[in-house]
């Protein structure tokens, strides 16, 4: 029986290292990619300014990103590139177009336009660092508030739900599998163009918000690591 337990606890402690180091190597692989695309994006602009372009005398910053495969590469990771992309701004010592650039991608990818409301209107990418890091503190509280408010119909409720961004998708799910089931097409609707594809066909859709509830985790704990 002692060699059994001594199996079993083997196999766990082997299971969660390996486990451990699978989940470091994809996020130094995303770390890695982000780098690499900011990179050419970079030198991409660098060049222009070197031949005195039409587009090096923008002051526009989402003209440099406008067609670009880099830009598209970093949006492209998704999710599991918004802490990296946070930090990576945060630590910055600069607030210029690289940045601003950063704060994009950000909101490219967590589906969010926070300059549609006049309190979290932000012109550099420090102010949006700042006004980003509280929408993201209060996204459990805003779900509750939307969810609760019977002023609002279903609908309206999803749409204020989506525009929360994609952060708010596990709180969301929270919800949904409670009983809200009316709330999914917010899933819907924030999961297009995810590795985590929730249709709108699907029949249980609290079995689904179950069965998919791990493959949000990443952006719980990142929403609930906002101080």
């Amino acid at each position: 029986m002692k060699t059994m337990t001594k199996v079993f606890l083997s196999l766990f402690v082997f299971s969660f290292i390996i486990t451990l180091l699978i989940n470091q190597n994809v996020k130094a692989s995303i770390e890695n990619e982000i780098d690499s695309n900011f990179s050419a994006i970079v030198e991409k602009i660098n060049k222009e300014l070197s031949l005195k372009t039409e587009l090096a005398t923008s002051s526009n910053p989402y003209d440099y990103i406008k067609g670009s495969t880099d830009f598209n590469k970093i949006v492209g990771l998704g999710n599991d590139a918004i802490p990296y992309l946070q930090k990576k701004l945060s630590e910055s010592q600069n607030n210029g177009l690289l940045e601003y650039i950063m704060a994009i991608a950000i909101e490219d990818i967590a589906k969010v336009d926070l300059k549609k409301k006049k309190s979290s209107l932000w012109a550099s990418a420090k102010e949006f660092d700042d006004k980003w890091k509280k929408h993201l503190k209060s996204i459990p509280t805003s779900v509750d508030a939307i969810v609760s408010d019977t002023n609002l119909n279903a609908d309206k409720k999803i749409k204020e739900l989506v525009d929360l961004g994609t952060p708010a998708l596990p709180f969301i799910g929270d919800k949904v599998e409670a009983g809200h089931e009316e709330l999914f097409p917010a899933i819907t609707e924030l999961t297009k163009d995810s590795k985590v594809l929730a249709t709108e066909n699907i029949a249980d859709k609290k079995e689904w918000i179950t069965k998919n509830k791990s493959s949000f985790n990443k952006l719980r704990q990142h929403v609930l690591d906002q101080k």
